[in-house]
């Protein structure tokens, strides 16, 4: 054998097969029986835990039962002495409770902690005595002490409570002498039944082990020459590309084996020439795909760039012809008396100037800081419902206003407007004609409050009148980014929002930090 073990990688394989084989049996079956004997342990554990809350509730039941009765026969016996009292309590205690065979018993004690009634199994020590009346409370208590019966200390459980009425301490207990018997007996029915076991255990092993033994002697030389063929062939294959010949091969498995071989092969063999092939000119590509990448990115940017000063050339140019109409109304208007045609020409102007602020707002907001000041904001409402006044009259809308004075916010002035002008727009905009927008402006501690309120309406989605681009009604003019705005406004400076809509009127409350 140990011939074979040196020279004979197979046979090698055989030994060791053999000698582990071996050692995996007797382990497993020593792992079998040790999780048998833990398994047992945590038995006996459960059983104890099981015992325990039994003998607790019947602790719990008893006194509970006692207590009742006392309960109730001190309401019968008020006109008697305490004396009296305690002796007729504890006869019927004898009589009607006091009547378990099991190791239960029942106790009441003074408020003195005398001894009123103690069952026959009770068996409590003057320091239990005294540590039960000294810490019961009303709604009661489980206690663990040791008792002493014929030389032997016992563990007890008692539930306590107290009467406050007579100031008596009432309780049950149950001595836990009867799991040891439990727990031995089932420690016997384990130990006949683990010795069965393992006997079993020990001729299932045996028998594997000599199947075991049997396979490898009988089975290994068929396989070694079909491996040994295979190993042959694959050492062939790796230089010139040669096929196994799977007629020569034997076994099911291994011919599948060798057929899979061959698939790899040919693939392996189309893959290298194609590999080939892509390798000649793939430095060629790299630097064509390169440049075109490059040309694209320096085109994009262009591209970006031209976009940017577009839109900033666009804006400033919009800005001007629109500051020029108002100007010449406003000239018109205090020469000449307002005329219908230029107040509709003024709301319009504004409006477009609103849509102007926002765009010009947008343009600004990533490329430029917004230092905040202390303002006022009774009066910067009031500027700007005077703004929108023409707005509103343009639209058959009134204005109306409630504004407390001396209220100021630290906030960035560009800001605050296009945070105002937006609500106070959107608010005409779709308000039903002839209706009045109310705007107030009020302390309400520890905020200032800037409320808008008009009638239209109702928001369905009120949770995406602030996302960008979404208008709730199609039909009216606007871009979709005014509330937008205002939502970036009022998350970057903590101003909370708060919207009401029904068919009635909607509102928006944005609530600030007070500034005094």
């Amino acid at each position: 054998m140990l011939r074979k073990l040196r020279n004979n990688s197979i046979n090698q394989v055989h030994v060791i097969a053999m000698l582990f084989a071996g050692i995996f049996a007797f382990i497993s079956a020593f792992i079998i029986i040790f999780n048998e004997y833990r398994e047992f342990g945590k038995e006996v554990i459960d059983i104890e835990k099981e015992y325990m809350q039994s003998q607790r509730r019947v602790a719990l039941q008893q006194a509970l039962q006692l207590y009742r009765l006392v309960e109730y026969r001190s309401l019968e016996s008020k006109d008697l002495s305490l004396k009296r009292t305690e002796e007729l309590i504890a006869k019927e205690i004898s009589i009607v409770l006091d009547d378990m065979d099991n190791g239960s018993y029942l106790f009441v004690f003074g408020s003195d902690k005398h001894k009123i009634y103690e069952s026959k199994y009770a068996n409590i020590t003057s320091v239990a005595r005294q540590e039960i009346v000294d810490t019961a409370s009303k709604d009661g208590n489980i206690y663990n002490f040791m008792t002493t019966i014929n030389g032997k200390n016992i563990e007890n459980i008692a539930f306590v409570k107290k009467f406050e009425k007579l100031g008596w301490i009432i309780g049950s207990g149950v001595d836990l002498a009867q799991i040891q018997k439990v727990l031995e007996l089932k420690r016997q029915e384990h130990s006949k039944k683990a010795t069965g076991f393992i006997l079993k255990i020990i001729t299932l092993t045996l028998f594997l082990y000599l199947a075991s033994i049997l396979k490898y002697r009988y089975i290994t030389d068929a396989i070694t020459s079909e491996v040994k063929f295979i190993v042959a062939s694959f050492k062939r294959a790796s230089s010139d590309y040669h096929f196994i010949d799977v007629h020569k091969i034997k076994l099911k498995e291994f011919v599948q084996i060798s057929k899979h071989a061959n698939s790899m092969l040919a693939q392996i063999k189309e893959k290298n020439k194609a590999l080939e092939s892509l390798n000649a000119n793939l430095e060629q590509l790299v630097a064509t795909k390169t440049q075109e990448l490059q040309q694209s990115v320096a085109y994009n940017r262009q591209l970006l760039a031209d976009q940017d000063k577009f839109l900033k050339n666009a804006i400033h140019e919009l800005n001007t012809p629109l500051s020029i109409i108002l100007m010449n109304i406003d000239l018109y208007n205090m020469r000449f008396d307002k005329n219908q045609y230029l107040i509709k020409i003024q709301a319009a102007v504004k409006v477009l100037q609103n849509v102007y602020g926002d765009l010009s707002f947008i343009v600004k907001k990533d490329r430029s800081e917004f230092p905040k000041e202390r303002i006022s904001l009774s009066d910067f409402i009031l500027e700007r419902i005077e703004y929108f006044s023409d707005v509103a009259l343009g639209n058959k809308i009134q204005l109306d206003h409630e504004i407390q004075e001396d209220l100021y916010v630290l906030f960035n002035e560009l800001e605050l407007q296009r945070l105002c002008d937006n609500n106070i727009s959107n608010a005409i905009k779709y308000s039903y004609i002839n209706e009045t927008v109310f705007i107030k402006v009020y302390a309400k501690e520890p905020h200032i409050v800037f409320e808008v309120q008009n009638k239209g309406d109702k928001i369905e989605f009120e949770e995406r009148v602030f996302d960008r681009y979404y208008r709730e009604d199609q039909a009216r003019g606007g871009f979709g980014l005014g509330l937008n705005i205002v939502k970036e406004i009022c998350d970057k400076n903590g101003v909370k929002i708060e919207i009401r809509s029904d068919e009635e009127s909607t509102i928006f409350r944005y609530f600030f930090t007070c500034k005094h």
